[in-house]
């Protein structure tokens, strides 16, 4: 499946680009940057922390959103190279886009000798220059093509749709059915049957039966657990700042 998703999008999205790093919802930031391997100085935790506060969402590389798996042009690349030169510390935070075209690049600097305080407080200038996340339904320029992505993001999701009902993975709640589908290790996502679109995509916790969740809205995606109990799938839905549901599928 993630081979069917992968090669279709990058047809259709391969001549499409973002033209800043606002335009991007989400943020892919590698575990470790090539500059720091041997000495992170909280760079990875800074740079995320920045991007937060900036309403990034943050994408781990070993954990791919399903919407970022289907479009992988919809998320950027971060990465912080040292630049530093006798008695500055300095960094250039760059954005990569799903080409691995540069498409921003931020550069800090301190006179700071501690390293760790150095690098972080250039990092800090860096992202000062970051603007807030204010990414559209899809960070593109030629509105054309949309239409075309859309129908065959639903194209696809139809079919794993389709396929799910035949192995009779049918759920319901308050009146609506939905299906679910494997992705790949022990992932699997839950879909609307009604309207082919997936509502929310599952990963396995560490402990048997519960899942980290993705809850994919038009209001904005979040992260929130479900769990596994018999022949039904819990999810905890956000129903305010610090207020919380459950809502429950059953087969």
């Amino acid at each position: 499946m993630k081979i069917i998703l992968s090669s279709l999008f990058l047809i259709a999205l391969s001549s499409l680009q973002a033209q800043n790093v606002a335009d991007y919802k989400y943020v892919i930031i590698p575990q470790l940057f090539k500059d720091f391997v041997k000495e992170d100085y909280q760079l990875n935790t800074g740079l995320k922390t920045a991007l937060r506060k900036k309403e990034y969402e943050i994408v781990n590389e070993n954990s791919i959103p399903l919407d970022v798996q289907i479009n992988p042009c919809l998320a950027t690349k971060a990465n912080i190279e040292n630049t530093s030169v006798a008695f500055k510390n300095k960094l250039k935070v760059t954005f990569t886009d799903c080409n691995n075209n540069v498409i921003s690049t931020y550069e800090g600097s301190s006179k700071e000798k501690d390293f760790t305080k150095g690098y972080q407080e250039a990092l800090t200038f860096a992202m000062n220059q970051v603007g807030k996340q204010n990414a559209k339904d899809l960070p593109v320029t030629k509105t054309e093509n949309t239409t075309t992505i859309k129908e065959t993001t639903n194209k696809v999701v139809t079919q794993v749709s389709n396929k799910t009902v035949e192995n009779k993975n049918v759920y319901k709640s308050n009146g609506k059915n939905y299906t679910t589908a494997s992705t790949n290790n022990n992932e699997f996502v839950l879909i609307d049957q009604e309207n082919s679109q997936v509502i929310a995509q599952f990963y396995p916790a560490a402990q048997q039966n519960i899942f980290h969740v993705t809850v994919i809205s038009q209001n904005g995606n979040y992260q929130t657990i479900g769990y596994l109990n018999g022949n039904n799938i819990i999810i905890e839905y956000k129903t305010g700042d610090k207020s919380w549901s459950t809502t429950t599928y059953s087969k």
